[in-house]
This record gives structure tokens, C-alpha cells and sequence, in this order.
């Protein structure tokens, strides 16, 4: 099977990765990028409730996907099955030039406008968000961004609040 191309870029504006948006069915996700690398029930790959493709995560709720998640020091990893072009991002980059790539590409977004928060979510109108340390000494790591997900359009939980613990 031919690794599946997906573009941050494209994710960014439409909420999709690929052909994955909230909402597509376990079925469909499993024909098109084969076995997970990973699962959270790793006996019952099947029924599981998260399955990892490299460091991206696919949630799901009833056989059907509710959030695509990835806040790993490699965050662009979809496995062998899944090439993920990050366009302009990359793990840590500040959150100026964010919204400055943000900007200059008429992508308009929330979030992120308390000057003491130690970490923030930019959110995106298609449900994809954007996950910064903002301060190091708060214990959360290097500053900059940490993670990216896709949740359905108006969702205002922050995805840091949805870490799986993926065995």
C-alpha cells in the first residue's frame, strides 16, 4: 500500500487531513491506511478508542472520528502509511511567526491574546488548532508550539485536555 499524502496546509483550512475529517467512519480510515501502529486496547486493535499512525492520533467515539491529535517531539510522524507535509510549521516555532505565516495567508484565528498565559490554543474557523508554550519555566516543555489537532468545527475544549495515554 503507497503511503497516503496529507498537507497541514490544506488540514489548516478545511478541517481535514487528507480525506479524514470528523466524522469518517473507523472503516473507512482502516482501509485506507492499513493496521495502526499503535492502539489503546492493543489486544482489540479494532475496537479501540485511539489507534496512532506514527505520532498522529485517530480518536474515535463509536467507530466514528472525533478528533485527528498529535503533541509529540515529532509532530509531522503519520508512519509508514501516512506522509505528513507540516507546510511552514515545525515543532517549537514561536507563536509570532505563526501568526504572522497565519496573517500573510488570509487564515484568520482565536486564541492566544493573554500576554500571561503560559500556554495557549490558536484555534481555526475548520476546527484545527494550534497548541504553544508560551513561558519554559512553567514546566511544560520548550517554548513554542507542541501540538496540533483536528476537532469539529466550534469546539472550544483545548486539545492538551484530550492526551491520550497511549500504550
Amino acid at each position: 500500500m503507497a503511503a497516503l499524502n496529507v498537507s497541514l496546509s490544506t488540514a489548516m483550512r478545511t478541517g481535514s487531513l487528507g480525506p479524514f475529517a470528523v466524522g469518517t467512519s473507523r472503516h473507512v480510515i482502516g482501509r485506507t491506511l492499513g493496521s495502526a501502529t499503535k492502539a489503546t486496547l492493543v489486544d482489540r486493535k479494532d475496537a479501540s478508542c485511539i489507534w496512532v499512525f506514527g505520532t498522529t492520533e485517530f480518536h474515535f467515539a463509536n467507530d466514528i472520528l472525533t478528533l485527528v491529535h498529535c503533541d509529540s517531539d515529532d509532530l509531522f510522524d503519520g508512519g509508514p502509511s501516512m506522509k505528513i507535509d507540516p507546510w511552514k510549521l515545525r515543532l517549537h516555532m514561536p507563536l509570532a511567526e505563526l501568526k504572522s505565516i497565519l496573517i500573510g495567508n488570509d487564515i484568520g484565528y482565536t486564541g492566544c491574546d493573554d500576554p500571561h498565559a503560559v500556554d495557549c490554543t490558536v484555534r481555526l474557523s475548520s476546527g484545527f488548532t494550534l497548541g504553544f508554550v508560551l513561558n519554559d519555566s512553567a514546566g511544560l516543555g520548550p517554548t513554542g508550539l507542541r501540538s496540533w489537532s483536528i476537532q469539529s468545527c466550534g469546539e472550544q475544549s483545548d486539545a492538551r485536555e484530550r492526551r491520550s495515554r497511549v500504550s
